[in-house]
């Protein structure tokens, strides 16, 4: 057999044969060697590569036009990508094409001016200065041919250096970014860089130490989205970016519709309840004629977009018929502390000759279960409650706060110099209150069970804000619901990050924290909407 070998390769050299006659001559010499066209076959596949502007047509008889890739580099001194490329055939064509890929979704980043008018072979070389740092570039190139239709070359990958973005995570709380990156060899250092929508980028961190690779960026001030991407200066000299992710700690995640408010008679209130029962919101809404309470369940599809469903609890209840609509309040149960068995909610306001009226509603059978002990006459307009995680109620009107167990003990009394807040909110032994232009932390102390004093700070608003209500998450900080937008505040009372309000939130807009993870931002619109952010 290696004889016979050495004669077929003896023979194509004295015969000087063109590649393609030679390609001929050995399909013949293997099948009478052989008896099998399976070798033939084979063969001239893979001396086919060998092309020939003259290629014989009994080998490629439609004599078909062939474009392909000759190499594929990232090129270190320039930091961009070149893509070499021939195309073989007298197929006129006008235009070769340079696309880059991304998902299996290509688009064209370059074009070439040399077009094959007549020449069968045509040589070309693309140069892409788009590249993602830490990423393998997808790039494909087409010819575009003059009577219409294309080819297409196969794809190639070629590998980017510098540092990839591999993950950003929020804290919504601390609101902090940590923005994490994969190191790459031959950096010097990196920048984190940071750019609002609508403003214009800035280098937030320089990583001197090329191993390092996250960062936390605790600096932002506002509910702006956020692009972050990582530049990488590399020892050639050549800074490269990588792609870049889209953050924002609060965006609109739904809207639902409770209930039709009907004029500035009606309101909706909104409190928590038990995240593991029916529903992980509640809606009140007093009506002349009746009050309302709803559950509302929030569920999230893989959008982040807020999906809600709506129950029915019950409708004027006993003890609440007489109640004013718009002194109506609703609190559910709080956002830390113990879980009750039984899960309770309050409601409570003015009933039309002044008296106040608060219940306690057991949510497991939907019944009243609880009463204000005291006969509390009220010259005010309107009634606000709170509760803490050791169940004690909060009761504020007519310029006083009463404190009550659950047992329905009263636990003592506050004047409130101000007068009557428009909301208030405790937790983990602090209270917020709101006034129609300010809004007041406190600090609660109790002895023996009895409330004795509160220490009171200012909380620095703005000149232009009007609070409308207000209400604190599990960690303690404030949600101040005002005309002009949502403000978030730490638990010790400094600004954390301010919201604007949609359109439709108005006066008789509330808010409250609930929902998955008890995470879910909601304000209520003057219309019965129910507006659901997402963190």
């Amino acid at each position: 057999m290696k004889n016979r070998f050495s004669y077929l390769w003896a023979t194509l050299l004295r015969c000087r044969l063109r590649p393609c006659r030679a390609i001929r001559f050995i399909c013949v010499y293997l099948r009478a060697l052989f008896a099998s066209r399976a070798i033939c076959v084979c063969t001239a596949g893979m001396l086919v590569g060998c092309y020939n502007p003259k290629r014989d047509l009994s080998i490629d008889p439609h004599n078909t036009p062939i474009i392909h890739i000759l190499d594929a580099i990232y090129d270190a001194p320039t930091g961009m990508a070149v893509v070499q490329w021939e195309y073989l055939g007298q197929k006129r064509v006008a235009n070769f094409v340079l696309q880059r890929g991304e998902a299996s979704v290509f688009s064209d980043v370059a074009r070439s001016v040399t077009s094959a008018q007549g020449e069968y072979a045509t040589v070309g070389a693309f140069r892409d200065g788009g590249v993602i740092a830490g990423e393998a570039m997808q790039y494909r190139v087409v010819a575009e041919y003059s009577a219409g239709g294309l080819a297409r070359t196969d794809v190639v990958k070629v590998p980017i250096p510098g540092a990839g973005l591999r993950e950003i995570r929020r804290d919504p709380v601390a609101l902090a970014v940590q923005v994490v990156w994969q190191a790459g060899d031959g950096i010097t250092h990196y920048e984190v860089v940071r750019t609002p929508t609508g403003g214009d980028s800035e280098t937030i961190f320089i990583a001197q130490d090329p191993q390092q690779t996250s960062f936390w960026d605790r600096s932002v001030a506002d509910n702006r989205p956020y692009h972050y991407a990582i530049r990488s200066h590399l020892s050639t000299g050549v800074q490269l970016m990588s792609r870049s992710v889209r953050v924002q700690f609060y965006r609109e995640g739904g809207r639902h519709l409770v209930e039709p408010l009907r004029g500035d008679g009606e309101r909706m209130r909104l409190a928590a309840t038990d995240l593991d029962g029916e529903a992980d919101m509640l809606a009140l809404i007093g009506r002349a004629d009746r009050i309302s309470l709803f559950r509302l369940r929030h569920t999230l599809n893989t959008g982040l977009s807020a999906i809600v469903s709506r129950g029915l609890v019950g409708i004027s209840f006993v003890q609440l018929d007489d109640l004013v609509p718009l002194s109506l309040d609703l609190v559910g149960l709080p956002l830390s502390g113990t879980r009750s068995v039984f899960p309770r909610v309050y409601v409570g306001g003015l009933a039309s000759d002044g008296r106040v009226m608060v219940v306690g509603i057991d949510l497991s059978n939907n019944t009243t279960v609880w009463h204000i002990p005291d006969r509390w006459m009220s010259r005010s307009s309107h009634a606000r409650l709170a509760r803490d995680e050791q169940q004690r109620i909060y009761v504020a009107t007519d310029g006083q706060l009463r404190v009550y167990s659950a047992a329905g003990d009263r636990l003592g009394a506050f004047d409130f110099k101000p007068g009557d807040p428009v909301d208030i909110a405790v937790q983990n032994g602090a209270i917020w209150a709101a006034w129609a232009n300010r809004v007041q932390r406190g600090v609660l102390h109790f002895s023996d069970e009895v409330l004795a004093d509160i220490a009171w700070e200012e909380v620095s608003l703005g000149s232009q804000s009007e609070p409308i209500a207000l209400t604190l998450n599990a960690a303690g900080q404030a949600f101040v619901l005002n005309r002009a937008a949502l403000q978030v505040f730490r638990a010790d009372g400094t600004a954390l990050i301010s919201c604007e309000l949609p359109a439709g939130v108005s006066a008789a807009g509330d808010v409250a924290i609930g929902g998955t993870a008890r995470g879910l931002v909601h304000l209520s619109t003057e219309n019965g909407e129910v507006i659901t952010y997402v963190p």
